[in-house]
């Protein structure tokens, strides 16, 4: 079978799996169920997959390994008030999402996988908190300020591919990026402040 034809195939699997999710818990979707769906045979789905839950484990692996390309990227470059537009690491990110939106809904739905939630929350803690190191403030706080915002972007998330998937990805992620980061660039009087870093990140 040509490389075309395995991936036409692997698709078609893994489509009829997320959709028998709309509406059944990952452990009840039976391979007959999938098969037929995706218009295969069950000997072809095993080919390709162990379970039902495999097909699911591959598509959260592949994401979160296409946001850590991005993360990787984007930590390359400087902290700094640049932090208030849209940077292009967060606009690759929600572009991300939104491609792979239907996805993302189920996988977050009450048939999806809770695990995965819990991955992406400890992925994006992750991510966050290296961001955020050289920042002035204290190791308490930015544990708190990150556990708050990190279950805001979820749900921020999950609103805007549910209810509003027409708006472009960049303005979501001027809106995130705005709610990520004022907080270390806003001083009480609404004045833009410098972040203090230390030398070696002054340096790079």
């Amino acid at each position: 079978m040509a490389r075309e034809e395995q991936q036409d195939v692997r698709q078609r699997i893994e489509d009829a799996v997320f959709g028998l999710m709309k509406t059944i818990d990952i452990p009840d979707i039976r391979i007959e169920q999938v098969v037929k769906l995706a218009s295969t045979s069950r000997s072809t789905f095993y080919r390709y997959f162990r379970s039902v839950d495999a097909v699911v484990k591959k598509f959260e692996d592949a994401l979160l390994e296409n946001m850590q390309g991005i993360n990787d990227l984007a930590l390359k470059g400087r902290f700094g008030t640049s932090e208030l537009v849209p940077t292009h690491s967060m606009i690759a990110r929600m572009e991300l999402l939104r491609h792979n939106r239907d996805k993302v809904i189920v996988l977050n739905g009450p048939h999806g996988d809770p695990a995965f939630v819990r991955k992406a929350t400890v992925f994006m803690h992750s991510y966050f908190r290296e961001r955020i190191k050289d920042v002035e403030g204290d190791a308490l706080s930015k544990d708190f300020y990150l556990s708050f915002v990190i279950a805001g972007h979820h749900n921020l998330i999950q609103y805007w591919l549910e209810e509003l998937p027409e708006i472009e990805p960049e303005t979501v992620a001027a809106l995130l990026n705005r709610l990520y980061y004022a907080p270390f660039f806003v001083d009480d009087n609404i004045h833009i402040k410098t972040p203090r870093l230390s030398s070696a990140k002054r340096n790079t």
